[in-house]
């Protein structure tokens, strides 16, 4: 037996095993129900249908928060909007819209276990991550230290749970709240470990997309085996352009979708599409500040990602 047939015979055990698991976990719930507090009920059935989501999936998009999914989202609709003649300003639901569209590839977009259940309240951390075996996922990673500012004012400014937090206070992690720098880098960390889980995957980053929209977004389009021609991907990167999709979330253009929303628009902070620069996280600190988030990164953080 070749070492590819050991591969896939590998895979379709893990796959097996955790498929039992997804269905060992929703017969079990019942039972676990009036032992569990709210939130970990919560998270029990979040996990469940994440797990189940991965492995039913086509291809999966996975990211910590912050990173530039909602943007390949928006592009990726974009495609399948001209395609398929549906509408410009609702981003397509990947997860289950293949039951209308039959043209549409099941995509799961997932944060693991970067998740913000409630609150700030995140899934819980860990655990073996065997049901992404033979995913074919996209690893879309960001800078951690422009991550860590965007999530501070996504959970300050978009959700109201950080009222009086300072951000360096939260970004190093002394807060004792989970979203920082500490958070970001477990993250990227664990994934840059086990991504080879996945039998097909690339990693994309943010900087390179942001540098080189259309070669790095039409890498992902053909890892995903979209046939799409050069003329649509272009189109869809200028349909979302930064300006034009934080003009359209200041015009409500997709009525009240909380991820392309604000609640007031004379606040550049209270904006999904709200900066998007690459190093803009030095805008927020002090030389010294500066300095030492960028040594935690440098020391702490895995070289695979290039930061």
């Amino acid at each position: 037996m070749g070492v590819d047939a050991v591969l896939r015979r590998g895979t379709m055990v893990y796959r097996t095993m955790y498929e039992g698991l997804c269905i060992a976990r929703r017969v079990g719930f019942p039972f676990c129900y009036p032992f569990l507090p709210r939130f970990k009920r919560k998270a029990y059935k979040f996990r469940t249908r994440m797990m189940e989501g991965v492995m039913r999936a086509d291809a999966v998009i996975l990211s910590y928060p912050k990173s530039g999914r909602t943007w390949v989202e928006v592009m990726l609709s974009r495609l399948f909007q001209k395609r398929l003649s549906l509408p410009e300003n609702e981003i397509i639901d990947f997860t289950d819209g293949h039951r209308i569209f039959s043209e549409l590839p099941r995509l799961f977009f997932t944060h693991d276990d970067a998740h913000v259940l409630v609150g700030n309240e995140f899934l819980p951390e860990g655990g073996r991550k065997g049901y992404f075996a033979g995913s074919r996922t996209v690893l879309l990673i960001r800078h951690p230290l422009d991550t860590a500012v965007s999530m501070y004012f996504q959970q300050s400014k978009r959700s109201g749970y950080l009222e009086g937090a300072d951000m360096y206070d939260f970004v190093v992690g002394v807060s004792g709240l989970r979203g920082g720098l500490p958070t970001i880098i477990r993250f990227m960390n664990q994934w840059a470990r086990t991504i080879s889980t996945c039998e097909n995957h690339i990693i994309s980053r943010y900087e390179d997309l942001r540098k080189n929209p259309f070669q790095n977004f039409k890498n992902i389009i053909e890892f995903l085996n979209l046939d799409f021609a050069d003329s649509e991907i272009a189109e869809a990167i200028q349909f979302a352009d930064f300006a034009s999709m934080k003009k359209r979330e200041a015009q409500n253009f997709y009525e009240g979708d909380f991820r392309v929303s604000t609640d007031d628009p004379s606040d550049e902070n209270t904006y999904k599409t709200r900066r998007g620069l690459i190093g803009g996280y030095t805008d927020y600190f002090t030389e010294a500040q500066t300095a030492e988030l960028e040594r935690k990164v440098s020391e702490n953080l895995s070289p695979v990602f290039g930061y």
